[in-house]
């Protein structure tokens, strides 16, 4: 008898992994004090726009959108408590056209050419879903952001492009 599946299969991607090689701009920002962020989450300008980011709050505008956190672009480190995220005031990232595997709610319908909204507020705050996922009330959708319809719902990732 030979063991033929182990059971533990290679992720799609990875949060704020960046999708292919298709033509992408990405830029420096530096996040606000005490803002602690994830790769793959969106963020909107902070106190200086322009230079810092924070997650969206309740109320935020899409045009301040200011991007999608690159895997890579800052050295994260696991915590004691197991949480891998900024601390405040790093440098970091943040790709504003091309293809990233962003973090989505796990409510979130993900189909090729769909609009994407930003969470605005609760657990999923500063994750994505759809324009029409009821169970997320606070949201704004994003203007000339789609999903590409490519998503690994186990880890909660989906392929959004940035137009």
């Amino acid at each position: 008898m030979v063991q033929r599946d182990y059971g533990y299969n290679q992720p799609l991607g990875l949060p704020g992994g960046i999708y292919d090689l298709s033509p992408k701009k990405i830029v420096t920002r530096t996040t606000d004090p005490n803002v602690s962020v994830k790769p793959g989450m969106g963020l909107v300008r902070g106190a200086s726009e322009g230079e810092t980011v924070k997650l969206p709050v309740t109320g935020t505008a899409a045009d301040k959108f200011e991007g999608i956190l690159v895997h890579g672009s800052k050295q994260l480190e696991q915590t004691m408590n197991g949480a891998v995220a900024t601390a405040g005031s790093d440098t970091v990232g943040l790709m504003q056209r091309g293809r990233i595997w962003g973090l989505v709610a796990s409510t979130a319908t993900i189909a090729y050419g769909k609009g994407v909204a930003l969470i605005l507020s609760g657990e999923n705050v500063g994750r994505f879903t759809d324009a029409s996922d009821g169970s997320e009330s606070q949201k704004v959708a994003l203007p000339d952001v789609i999903f590409t319809g490519r998503a690994d719902k186990d880890n909660e990732i989906a392929v959004i492009e940035m137009k």
